[in-house]
Formats: C-alpha cells, sequence, structure tokens
C-alpha cells in the first residue's frame, strides 16, 4: 500500500498509516481501497520529503504549507505500538523542515507518543495535536470502535500542559446526534479547558450515505445541499455537504462560551501562529469558512 502527499490549498496530506481500526460511520477512505486492517505506507518518508521540496506550491518554513498528518489512517492507533513509533518517525523528519504541522488522532496516546511530540515541538504553535468528536455520549454508534471521547481528550489536555497547541474537531457536526449534545460539549471543553475547536460540515457519498442510514436513528438526519465540496485531502474529489442551521447554531453557541469556533483546521494553526493562512480563504471563499479572525487582514 502507498499514496503520495495530496494537497490542496496550502496544505500538503501526508499518512504514514493507511487504513483505521476506528471504523467511523462517516468516514471516506473505505471505498476508496483502505481497510481497518492498517498498514504502512510503502511511499516512503524519504519520498515524502523529495516530494514536498520538489513540489511547485511546497513553501518551507514557519509561514509556510501547514502540514496535515494522518488523511488517510490514524497515525497513532493506541492497539499497535509498532505503528504508534512508525507514525512518530515520521513526525520527527517532517518537523525539521520547520513547517507548521497538524496531527490528530482518535485513540488515547501512549506516553512515550506524548514525550515525541513535545520533543518535536520546535516552536510554539508549530505542531498543532487534534482530537475529533461528533458525539460525547453516543460516540459508540458512529465510531464503534475509537477510545472514549474522555480517553482522547485526556491525551490532549497532557500535551497541553506541556506546551503543545491542542484543537478539538466536531467533524463532522451530524444533524440529529451532535446537536443534542451541545450541553455536554459545552460540559466536557470547560472540564479540559478547550479554548479552539472546528465545528465541520458532513461530507457525503453513496457508501457513506447507507452506512449512516444503516445506524436505524430516528432522529439522525442525513441531508446534502446541492452544491458539493473539495474533500482537501483528496487531491481535487468532490463530495455532497451536509451544513444545516443547527450546525450554525452549534458553533455559535459554544462561541458564547470563551471558545473559538473555526471553520476549517488550516485557520486555527493561523490564528495560534499569527501567521497568514496559506489557504488564502480571505481571497477566496466559496464555502463561508472564514470566520474573520482578522489574522489574515
Amino acid at each position: 500500500m502507498n499514496r503520495m502527499p495530496d494537497y490542496e490549498r496550502g496544505r500538503f496530506f501526508i499518512s504514514p498509516i493507511l487504513g483505521c481500526n476506528a471504523q467511523c460511520s462517516f468516514c471516506y477512505i473505505y471505498d476508496k481501497g483502505y481497510k481497518s486492517k492498517i498498514s504502512k505506507n510503502d511511499f516512503s518518508i524519504d519520498d515524502t520529503l523529495v516530494y514536498l521540496k520538489e513540489h511547485s506550491d511546497f513553501r518551507e518554513g514557519k509561514g509556510g504549507s501547514i502540514i496535515s498528518i494522518g488523511a488517510w489512517g490514524d497515525p497513532f492507533p493506541r492497539y499497535n505500538v509498532k505503528a504508534c513509533y512508525f507514525s512518530l518517525h515520521w513526525l520527527t523528519k517532517l518537523a525539521e523542515l520547520g513547517n507548521p504541522i497538524q496531527i490528530m488522532s482518535r485513540y488515547e496516546l501512549h506516553q512515550d507518543i506524548i514525550d515525541g511530540i513535545v520533543l518535536n515541538n520546535l516552536y510554539e504553535g508549530q505542531i498543532l495535536y487534534s482530537t475529533s468528536l461528533s458525539s460525547i455520549n453516543n460516540f459508540r454508534y458512529i465510531e464503534p470502535y475509537s477510545d472514549s471521547p474522555e480517553s482522547r481528550l485526556q491525551s490532549l489536555s497532557a500535551l497541553k500542559k506541556r506546551g503543545i497547541a491542542t484543537n478539538v474537531m466536531i467533524k463532522p457536526f451530524i444533524s440529529g446526534v451532535t446537536d443534542i449534545e451541545i450541553d455536554a460539549f459545552v460540559d466536557i471543553f470547560k472540564q479540559y479547558d478547550i479554548k479552539n475547536c472546528v465545528v465541520g460540515d458532513l461530507l457525503l457519498d453513496d457508501t457513506i450515505k447507507n452506512k449512516l442510514n444503516a445506524l436505524e436513528r430516528k432522529d439522525l438526519l442525513v441531508t446534502t445541499d446541492d452544491i458539493g465540496q473539495v474533500l482537501d485531502c483528496t487531491s481535487g474529489e468532490s463530495y455532497e455537504v451536509s451544513t444545516t442551521d443547527s450546525m450554525l447554531s452549534f458553533a455559535s453557541i459554544l462561541g458564547g462560551f470563551d471558545i473559538k469556533v473555526f471553520r476549517k483546521s488550516s485557520c486555527v494553526n493561523s490564528f495560534i501562529l499569527n501567521t497568514i493562512n496559506p489557504a488564502g480563504y480571505m481571497q477566496s471563499d466559496p464555502n463561508g469558512y472564514c470566520i474573520q479572525c482578522g489574522v489574515c487582514n
């Protein structure tokens, strides 16, 4: 198995691990040839570094391109320690470029991995660590084999206490699931002192719609807009999008509790580093991602 980096609007998406055991119902990777049984990416870290340095859109350094690790497989599957160390090795090599780095996991992190992330953070805000939540109380319905939200947030909290920039991805927002848990999200964000989050659209294809519909949840509303959106890590592939009034209301409520709510994770990097977002949403933003935080002005 191998996958070269994907590029979209200032971000390069790199996956040391391909496949994921979490088996989330809303995940796009399972109909693209990737399985719940993980494998190491045969397009090596050395190949990846050459690819980046030769790519016409890659900009090296703190103000350069954002490197996002883990688009096609969770980089830190807790049940596979060797895979976790493999991803950590990639992180070490990529951090040496000096670029902002995003990395996310749905699992609790081993202590050695936490230590390694901290060691590779070469300047304040270089590494942005995120975990992703669509539900607090009913997560087993939609992501049956991920770790609990509490265990994920404990790892995030441990990194934050050691100076790593952190973020929670409420992504995808699922009407009938996420919105009915606003009080639970507010409570757990207060408990773990979450200050940054991304509330993101549910992107759909036929496979994802079938999986969500198979859950037989009467309160689950799978609705779509007519216009598709590009999923950034697919090098231009478009998906149907579900953006609802309840999602915008949910984001507004969270924002009233001293939480900075974004639509895109690249905006979190830029906000933390006080640098212009290479995605350029200030110039072109057809999907309404920019929240006018002021950093790119």
